[in-house]
């Protein structure tokens, strides 16, 4: 991402002004205020003053998922507004008790407008006519139906899509920033999907989840060449302009779409014979192993339980009492017990991920992993804890770049 824009304080007898870079500036107004939320000399949060402001949560993708800033929401079950910056691009999401009622875009591809045409129920020459007719006050849903362009339903059925595709374009994101300000429920705007949003928030997980393995199979390096099939029916102009070939990462430039639509239209296309790919260089060997093993390689169960081995082996190496790990397993932490039920530590310090898992089974696969990781990072942190208190200073700090190493590939 591009270096962020900063601010700066200007401090004069008992004056003080902020100077912010024209980025920061943008949407600002004096005529309505901005309530500073103080932290101390690590900095402080600046949001407007909504009528009802019940408090704020505020952060990085990096350091806070999409599917915990939602756990936040869900389990509140909170009214408010999510607002994701990603680069240039925008999107906010509106909750009622914890429900997804509304959502827009600043991607062209999920505004109302361009998906109406993907949908086939206005052409592109409709839609060019109507944009020309927005004013302020008349928005381009009202111009499509007060011209008899779109039916109300159609328009409505529409909207429901863009909603629910917005809210899991958030679920393909990895870094960015968000921010979530609990107040009043939208009144306006106001869309019923079709599930839930905790099963919205599953099929996001599993959507995720399929991305990373396309993006794996797909790196932006990979040539994409016509295939034997030649181009796909209604798309024989985009397949002229490729020529005799071009990448992956340039096609993804071209082709306006999500990732997870691109990446599945792209193995689609691979799989009919319209697409034949091909690596441009030989595969990179994998990098270094982690106490001798290519933890690449390794699940994301086997990376916790490898570093579960090698705090286990630094207690026996140290003349520490190996013992001291089954404390967690003995009186699991409240709200971990169920998890923990009958698991058990072996000689070499890894946990039963099987029977861990198996207890965490009742929500479906998708919630099942993603507990069985969370439990997971809970005992490794509790092992990290324990070593540091009894082992030689570097040896701790080892462990836990290591952490942070093995954490790394989880992304």
């Amino acid at each position: 991402m591009a270096q962020k824009p900063k601010a700066t304080p200007r401090l004069g007898g008992e004056a003080t002004s902020l100077d912010l870079e024209k980025s920061l500036s943008q949407g600002l107004s004096s005529s309505r205020p901005l309530s500073a939320w103080f932290h101390g000399p690590e900095g402080m949060v600046l949001l407007h003053e909504p009528s009802g402001f019940a408090g704020f949560l505020a952060g990085t993708l990096g350091t806070l998922s999409v599917e915990e800033v939602f756990a936040h929401v869900l389990t509140g079950i909170r009214s408010g507004l999510l607002a994701v910056q990603h680069g240039a691009v925008r999107r906010t999401v509106s909750f009622r008790d914890g429900q997804v009622v509304f959502a827009t875009s600043t991607e062209r591809w999920e505004r109302l407008g361009a998906v109406l045409v993907r949908l086939g129920l206005v052409t592109q020459a409709q839609l060019t006519q109507a944009l020309s007719r927005v004013t302020p006050s008349r928005r381009i849903g009202q111009v499509l139906t007060s011209e008899g362009m779109v039916s109300e339903a159609n328009l409505y059925s529409a909207m429901t899509y863009v909603v629910r595709e917005v809210v899991l374009s958030l679920f393909e994101l990895t870094d960015g920033s968000f921010l979530f300000v609990e107040g009043p429920a939208p009144m306006a705007d106001v869309v019923k999907l079709p599930e839930r949003t905790r099963d919205l928030v599953l099929t996001g997980i599993k959507r995720s989840e399929e991305l990373s393995r396309l993006r794996r199979r797909y790196p932006d390096d990979t040539r994409v060449e016509v295939g034997p099939a030649g181009a796909r029916a209604g798309e024989e102009r985009f397949f002229q302009r490729m020529g005799s070939g071009t990448t992956v990462g340039e096609l993804r430039r071209v082709r306006e779409s999500g990732a997870h639509t691109f990446f599945t239209w792209l193995e689609e296309c691979v799989r009919g014979g319209h697409f034949q790919v091909k690596p441009a260089a030989p595969p990179v060997p994998p990098p270094p192993a982690v106490e001798g093993m290519a933890w690449e390689l390794l699940s994301a169960e086997e990376r916790y339980n490898l570093l579960l081995s090698l705090i286990h082996r630094a207690l026996r190496d140290a003349g520490q009492d190996v013992d001291l790990m089954r404390g967690f397993l003995d009186a699991p932490p409240s709200g971990l017990e169920d998890a923990f039920s009958g698991v058990v530590l072996g000689p070499d310090g890894r946990v039963d991920v099987t029977r861990l898992r198996a207890n965490l089974a009742s929500g479906g696969e998708a919630v099942a992993r993603a507990l069985t990781l969370e439990a997971l990072d809970a005992i490794v942190s509790y092992a990290l804890f324990t070593a540091r208190n009894v082992l030689p200073p570097d040896v701790a700090e080892r462990l836990s770049n290591t952490y942070r190493t093995l954490q790394g590939g989880l992304a």
